[in-house]
């Protein structure tokens, strides 16, 4: 497909949006040769005892110490478990998935309307962020409303910018640091909008414009710390991507408050980031600890909403 030419009809910079696609493009690929390689260690014909020495797959006796020699088979799956699952699947890509998932739930059960205007008591019934709800113990609901969207408009723009952004943060910072920057990022719009609400209103929150503008926030700052041309250039990416955002939500008229409470939390996290950056080996455990916490807090929040359900016959 000629991207330079669908953009520029659209008004929008060909060239520029070509490149971006080209690098995006890029990423995937790389990921694609990493898996393969992954592959062909998980699957390698040959077994290791546990004193070191190299063994046939068939081996039952290991020659060199004369130990019972492990599964080969086992030893596949560990290697499996252990490697290919962790570093195969990009978080983004996750998050993609799940938004996705998410939206084509809500258009199965609320039919074609969902892509303009969704029921909002089934997106508040799914998990999105009623103030009232909060107060009354609803914690994780400034969680779950980052999973869901507002119709095709907002989950199509929200989709394009984590495919866009979402990639590139990944790979400079670790699949750990970026779940838990996503999470908090969330965690920070819903504040924000919770915090310039009445406690007790009902309107209902969603989108996961507040982690996307994270994301954003965090790219800006961390870029502009670590200095450089490439770093500059990485800056104003995320900078122009801000623009467009708070642009975007001005014109449809988003919560450009949770944006703003996620974009803070990302510049923060951007600055504690970077400071690190020279020691990154030593933190990275406490930001694999985070980040389960993150991914233990979302799923209990789904896991509540859908208690509450079956708790009112829903």
């Amino acid at each position: 497909m000629n991207w330079k030419s669908f953009f520029d009809s659209l008004g929008l910079s060909g060239t520029r949006w070509q490149w971006r696609i080209m690098r995006w493009q890029k990423y995937w690929r790389e990921q694609g040769f990493t898996w393969r390689q992954q592959r062909g260690q998980v699957t390698y014909q040959n077994k290791f005892c546990a004193c070191g020495a190299l063994l046939d797959k068939d081996e039952r006796t290991c020659p060199h110490c004369g130990a019972r020699a492990p599964s080969w088979r086992a030893q596949v799956l560990r290697r499996a478990v252990g490697l290919v699952v962790p570093s195969a699947v990009a978080v983004s890509t996750t998050l993609l998935v799940v938004n996705s998932g998410f939206f084509l739930l809500v258009l199965a059960i609320d039919g074609a309307r969902a892509l303009v205007a969704p029921n909002l008591d089934l997106l508040a019934g799914l998990g999105g962020m009623v103030p009232r709800f909060v107060t009354r113990g609803g914690y994780l609901l400034l969680i779950t409303y980052g999973y869901l969207h507002l119709g095709l408009l907002h989950f199509g723009f929200n989709m394009l910018v984590l495919s866009q952004v979402g990639p590139i943060l990944e790979q400079e910072i670790g699949k750990a640091r970026f779940f838990t920057l996503f999470t908090l990022a969330i965690v920070g719009g819903g504040l924000a909008r919770y915090w310039m609400s009445d406690p007790m209103a009902m309107f209902v929150l969603v989108g996961a414009s507040g982690g996307l503008f994270g994301l954003i926030g965090f790219g800006v700052s961390y870029a502009h710390a670590t200095g450089g041309h490439a770093a500059q250039e990485m800056r104003n990416f995320f900078g122009r991507w801000a623009i467009y955002g708070f642009l975007f939500g001005f014109l449809v008229g988003a919560d450009n408050v949770a944006h703003l409470g996620g974009f803070v939390v990302g510049l923060l996290l951007g600055v504690l980031v970077e400071r690190e950056r020279a020691d990154r080996d030593r933190y990275t455990p406490y930001w694999g600890y985070a980040a389960g916490l993150c991914l233990l807090a979302t799923l209990s929040g789904f896991g509540w909403v859908i208690w509450q359900r079956v708790a009112q016959g829903g």
